[in-house]
């Protein structure tokens, strides 16, 4: 059994931490408010069950940062506190910057960068709707496959593999553009069918392929069409977190997923001339 600290119990936090907990460890949640049960329900109805212990952040085997990207600094006290002699911290966030926001506050503690794909969505403190997929990716390390290990016996699916950078950039793929547009619009999915929304989208996407290759990412050609396709494709009424964010009034995560484009862009010397146009834009909301 691992001692966890799981900072941000939202939609992921919420969830993983029902898995962590399935998995049999001790997983304390700082959270600004106060549930005394997790609840996990499914379209099938209720899921898991499981007594939640709030607290403050002691030194842990494990950190996971689960919260917004945008509120990793307001997370810091909490992360350091958490830290021990062996501590790993494990980043569960959107964007490709998973390092760069938590080495302020890890000290030597080893970071862990985690692609998250787990459809949920928090209803209220403590409960959660979730679509039954919790995915995981890591790096094929040392720390990587110890991360995998924490969830063995949960519904949680690890995976440690080969390329993180390139999975981290193909979410950046999805969450880059149909980010940006249904913020902007405040539309759901519908909004793709409408007139010159689908050029914007295929231009946001040039752009994050064009910078996560630069990257060093692998990103072919057939990406662009491929992720088009699926967005066309989408339910009309369907949403995102962005979206839900804007709608409730919530700071979104444009610069995780979009200014992040400008700033490695700069870096690499590749323009990107619709992401400084909209990025504005996104931050203004």
């Amino acid at each position: 059994m691992s001692s966890i600290t799981l900072i941000g119990p939202g939609a992921v936090g919420l969830t993983v931490g029902a898995a962590l907990i399935d998995a049999g460890h001790d997983v304390t949640f700082v959270s600004r408010q106060t549930f005394a049960e997790i609840a996990v329900d499914t379209a099938d109805g209720p899921f898991r069950r499981h007594a939640a212990k709030i607290g403050l952040a002691t030194p842990s085997d494990w950190v996971f940062v689960c919260t917004k990207a945008h509120q990793t600094a307001s997370a810091g006290d909490a992360i350091r506190a958490a830290i021990g002699p062996a501590t790993r911290i494990a980043v569960l966030q959107n964007g490709v910057e998973h390092n760069d926001r938590v080495a302020p506050f890890a000290g030597d503690a080893a970071v862990v960068p985690v692609v998250v794909d787990v459809p949920a969505t928090r209803r209220a403190p403590g409960e959660v709707f979730w679509h039954g997929r919790a995915g995981l990716l890591v790096q094929d390390n040392d720390d990587g496959r110890s991360f995998c290990e924490v969830f063995s016996g949960s519904f949680a699916t690890p995976a440690a593999v080969s390329d993180l950078t390139t999975r981290m950039w193909r979410k950046l793929c999805v969450n880059a553009g149909s980010g940006a547009v249904l913020a902007l619009t405040r539309q759901p999915m519908a909004v793709f069918q409408k007139p010159g929304i689908a050029d914007l989208a295929r231009a946001i996407l040039a752009e994050t392929l064009a910078v996560g290759r630069a990257e060093g990412a692998d990103l072919p050609d057939s990406v662009l069409e491929e992720q088009m396709a699926t967005w066309l494709a989408c339910p009309p009424d369907e949403t995102n977190s962005m979206l839900e964010d804007i709608r409730a009034g919530r700071e979104c995560e444009w610069d995780a997923r979009n200014a992040v484009l400008i700033r490695k862009g700069r870096q690499h010397g590749v323009p990107t001339p619709v992401s400084d146009t909209l990025v504005p834009f996104l931050a203004a909301l």
